[in-house]
């Protein structure tokens, strides 16, 4: 039999395995390298790395703060953000609380992004700015599954009339709840993700909607740990 054969036969449950294995095999080494806004303040942007340690201490803060939220096995957690490190991390935080990543693309307009939030019954949105909220505000009334949004770059959002107390929270306060927790219960994750099997949904992916309404795709996390 092959090496790659027996990687594949023998291959983790799911994604949050992975990426816990990989942590373990790896904790300083460099996960992620992203752009960062110069010192200067002028001229390109500068590079910014995560180790594996340091990601796997936000990924679980953020994994830790979607259970504080009450979010539960393959509940689904929506992301409406364009590509940055963050989304990353959401994504592996969703999939480690036990949760499926729903995808949104940021240009999606109100009304589309409506459907996708009610068709999939997600519980909490993860939304990049204060234009992904607004569209969230707008259609807040036929989307009561909707508890939480959460808001990765709060810069420019300001509470409105009508928004429930406590429906509105940044990432950092997100992250901040999942440590308070992990501090009280250390094994809040890692007891998430031990009980996730191969064929669990991972994530639900919609399509752009130009052919109609969008339609989503199922995927659990054994088709991920397969292609991994």
């Amino acid at each position: 039999m092959s090496d790659t054969q027996t990687l594949i036969d023998n291959r983790p449950p799911s994604v949050a395995a992975l990426f816990i294995d990989r942590v373990a095999a790896t904790p300083n080494g460099e996960a992620y390298r992203y752009p960062v806004p110069s010192a200067s303040g002028s001229g390109p942007d500068d590079w910014k790395s995560l180790s594996w340690g340091q990601a796997s201490e936000r990924v679980f803060a953020i994994a830790a703060g979607l259970i504080a939220l009450g979010v539960r096995p393959e509940e689904r957690v929506a992301l409406s953000s364009a590509t940055r490190v963050e989304w990353v991390l959401i994504d592996l935080g969703v999939m480690c609380a036990g949760a499926a990543t729903t995808t949104i693309y940021p240009s999606t307009n109100a009304e589309e992004s409506a459907f996708i939030l009610a068709d999939s019954e997600s519980r909490i949105l993860i939304a990049e700015n204060a234009e992904q909220l607004a569209k969230a505000r707008e259609t807040r009334e036929g989307l009561p599954e909707l508890a939480h949004v959460v808001v990765i770059d709060p810069a420019g959002v300001e509470p409105a009339e009508g928004d429930p107390e406590g429906w509105i929270i940044t990432l950092a306060e997100l992250e901040a709840q999942g440590a308070e927790l992990l501090a009280k219960t250390p094994d809040a994750v890692t007891e998430r993700v031990s009980a996730i099997t191969a064929d669990q949904l991972a994530t639900l992916i919609y399509t752009s909607g130009t052919t109609g309404r969008p339609k989503g795709v199922r995927l659990p996390h054994d088709n991920w740990s397969y292609m991994a």
